[in-house]
């Protein structure tokens, strides 16, 4: 089973799937450079150990740990973070699409 992991963020995508509510430390300008640069990295969240969280980037596969703290009391196990200049939050567009993906495969195995 393959999946497509490439970043394929188009400019202002990424506006729209922050609540910026919820984090308020990140700033339009933030995003906008960060993309330009290609400075959002991806990671998907793998697993939390007591106070750390388990994520893996999308791009190379590299497994990083990092404080549970720092991530929205509601993220859960295979949610998509996104990371810009060291701020994490939840990628809400690309997590239901994942698992969209995710749930149609399994669906076709059976088919």
């Amino acid at each position: 089973m393959e999946f497509d992991i490439s970043n394929d963020i188009e400019e202002n995508d990424l506006n729209e799937q922050i609540n910026f509510e919820e984090n308020e430390m990140l700033r339009e300008e933030e995003i906008q450079l960060a993309q330009k640069l290609d400075a959002v990295e991806e990671y998907s969240l793998d697993r939390f150990e007591e106070k750390i969280a388990v994520i893996e980037n999308r791009k190379t596969g590299e497994i990083k740990n990092i404080p549970r703290d720092i991530l929205p009391e509601y993220a859960k196990e295979g949610d998509i973070i996104n990371c810009i200049n060291g701020k994490y939050f939840i990628n809400k567009q690309k997590t239901e699409e994942i698992e969209t993906k995710i749930q149609e495969q399994f669906k076709n195995l059976w088919e």
